[in-house]
């Protein structure tokens, strides 16, 4: 694998910023999911609402209008790509929602020390996770939600896999009901077989975040702050316009990013991500950019369908 290729993969997973010893197993479960979401700066965890809760905090799921379906699609660099698909159930007091998603990290030359320059052959790295999903109404403004996930990984002839669990709680209080504030623990658990001697730490982190609606609805504002067991702590904050009843506007950021534009040899700007939604009828339609300084750009599209 060229180094280039080394340095990006593991950038573009979220594990760049720690050292060998800290970096978790099982990191594309990091890879953020929804267009939407990341156009916000991944500041999400406490998003009502949206059927991306399946991945941000599981107790938000009760919070979705009527049966969804949910699909995402995320163009990486060198050809790694991911992507998520899931159904969201709402009832009368409780939620229930699948899902999986997937990270193609592409075709690699391989080399040895004797052909440092490729021996013809390559290999590639893919890994998919199946999740199950269910959320309860414990009061008229609290709603607590737990995900169990099975989630798989190879790179070349090597593979593992590893069950894990998201945990989260929601509050939405009745006297401000503009604002929402969460908590949650996302994928605790443990690698059942490990890719080589050890198994590696699982991608654990901590989450709290919090929302705020204004203006009759037209602007909401995100933010979020995340300790991962293994890693850096991250704050985001996102924004999101809506000018037209139609048309949602939105931007954000966080500090991985901005220490990954900085790695990368960019500025502001490229730790920023950028988008824009729509809903017509019975369909929810998002897109973000995002920058990623001389490297190129990382393009994300959501689909959204009420049944």
């Amino acid at each position: 694998m060229k180094p280039i290729a080394v340095l990006i993969m593991a950038g573009l997973l979220g594990a760049s910023q720690a050292t060998a010893a800290e970096t978790a197993g099982f990191a594309f479960l990091q890879v953020p999911v929804g267009a939407r979401a990341v156009a916000m700066g991944g500041a999400f965890t406490a998003m009502a609402g949206d059927p991306s809760a399946l991945y941000w905090n599981p107790a938000a799921l009760f919070s979705v209008d009527g049966s969804t379906i949910t699909t995402h699609y995320t163009g990486y660099l060198m050809d790694m790509q991911a992507g998520f698909a899931g159904w969201v159930g709402p009832r009368e007091h409780d939620a229930v929602g699948v899902s999986a998603n997937y990270f193609y990290g592409g075709s690699f030359d391989r080399t040895t020390m004797g052909d440092p320059m490729g021996t013809g052959d390559t290999f590639s790295a893919s890994s998919v996770a199946l999740t199950g999903t269910y959320a309860r109404e414990l009061t008229g403004e609290i709603t607590a939600g737990i995900s169990g996930r099975f989630a798989y990984s190879s790179i070349d002839t090597y593979s593992g896999n590893a069950f894990l669990a998201d945990a989260g709680v929601l509050y939405r209080p009745s006297s401000i009901p503009w604002a929402a504030a969460a908590l949650v623990v996302r994928n605790a658990g443990i690698q059942t077989k490990a890719f080589y001697a050890e198994n590696d730490p699982v991608p654990t982190e901590i989450a709290a975040g919090a929302t705020a609606t204004l203006l009759d609805g037209r602007v909401m504002v995100a933010t979020d702050a995340t300790y991962p067991l293994n890693g850096d702590f991250n704050a985001a904050l996102g924004a999101e316009y809506r000018p037209l009843e139609m048309l949602a506007l939105r931007t954000g950021g966080n500090l991985r990013d901005m220490d990954a534009s900085e790695a990368a040899g960019g500025g502001f700007i490229d730790g920023m991500a950028f988008g824009l939604g729509t809903e017509w009828n019975r369909f929810a339609l998002d897109y973000s950019f995002k920058p990623f300084a001389d490297l190129g750009s990382i393009h994300r599209i959501s689909l959204g369908i009420s049944l």
